[in-house]
């Protein structure tokens, strides 16, 4: 078997594996909501009455959190929201920088576009990103924070937006700056001469004479970014900053526990973090799942770009 079949056979299978657990996760709400065990308020444990948090070994197979909602309905459930997010998140963070990237081949797009580019680059490189999104997100919080009895979806919508723009606009000037560097090193070849020699203008270079090279850079990069993504979404997560909101459930009194609303993964991990000693399955699992899904995007990215000899990749 050539190595090319080879890696389009493993792509496949990947692939398979990843839209699998994304139909599974699609199927929740209207199906296997009614099948699986959703919350155990109670449980006789050794012939004695017991609460939450249940353990692996109580509750199986992934035990309760302290409320006693169950670690593999939210992870079923919050799955399709980690990679969605993630994904759209990244697909537009491309598509703008190849649409910015791709005007600074004119002359007076580039003299006013890439200094200010240039200039948000160096500061997103000097200001680590996960504080830098701490103090512009940060201060939306206790305005998007609610108690249980106070939820409104319009504003977590809000905050969802807000977060998301933050983020785009975060990780867009080096994607610019990238792109640029392609196309300038592209624009330099002997076959963009030849081109532009006969008659070629500098879009249809970009259109045509460029889209191989552009697809391979654009495949590697797509998974890259949506990895970076998901590593920011876990930054956020630890300063109880979940993806589209929080609640505040009353469990005892003078105790609250801040969940977050979409049981995206990195806020499964971001709720029990502070009770990795008490009950470490409620951040473990969520982990492991979490990690199983980076490792398994970068053997999709490994088996996407696997073969393409002599191209110029980032």
């Amino acid at each position: 078997m050539s190595e090319q079949k080879r890696n389009k056979k493993i792509l496949w299978i990947l692939c398979s594996i990843l839209f699998s657990f994304l139909l599974l996760s699609f199927l929740y709400e209207p199906v296997l909501s009614d099948l699986f065990t959703i919350r155990v308020n109670k449980a006789v444990i050794d012939g004695q009455l017991a609460y939450p948090p249940f353990s692996p070994l109580e509750v199986r197979p992934f035990g309760t959190d302290i409320l006693g909602f169950t670690i593999f309905a939210k992870i079923i459930q919050g799955f399709k929201y980690t990679f969605l997010i993630g994904l759209f998140l990244s697909v537009f963070q491309i598509l703008i920088s190849l649409l910015l990237s791709s005007l600074t081949i004119y002359k007076p797009v580039k003299a006013v576009l890439m200094p200010m580019i240039s200039y948000f680059d160096k500061l997103f490189t000097l200001v680590p990103k996960p504080f830098l999104l701490l103090l512009v997100i940060g201060p939306y919080y206790q305005a998007m924070l609610f108690n249980a009895e106070d939820v409104q979806p319009a504003v977590n919508l809000i905050f969802l937006f807000i977060q998301l723009l933050v983020l785009f606009l975060v990780g867009l000037p080096s994607l610019v700056k990238l792109y640029h560097n392609e196309l300038a090193y592209l624009l330099r070849q002997d076959f963009a001469d030849a081109s532009q020699n006969l008659g070629r203008s500098n879009f249809g270079l970009i259109r045509y004479s460029f889209r191989p090279q552009l697809l391979i850079l654009t495949s590697n990069l797509l998974i890259k970014v949506l990895i970076q993504n998901l590593s920011l979404f876990i930054y956020l997560a630890y300063f109880n900053l979940y993806l589209g909101g929080s609640l505040v459930m009353k469990i005892d009194v003078g105790i609250h526990y801040t969940v977050t609303l979409s049981n995206e993964w990195s806020g499964l991990i971001g709720q029990s973090i502070n009770r990795l000693a008490s009950t470490p399955w409620t951040v473990l699992i969520p982990l492991i799942f979490y990690s199983g899904l980076i490792l398994l995007l970068n053997a999709i990215k490994r088996a996407l770009v696997g073969g393409m000899k002599n191209q110029r990749l980032y």
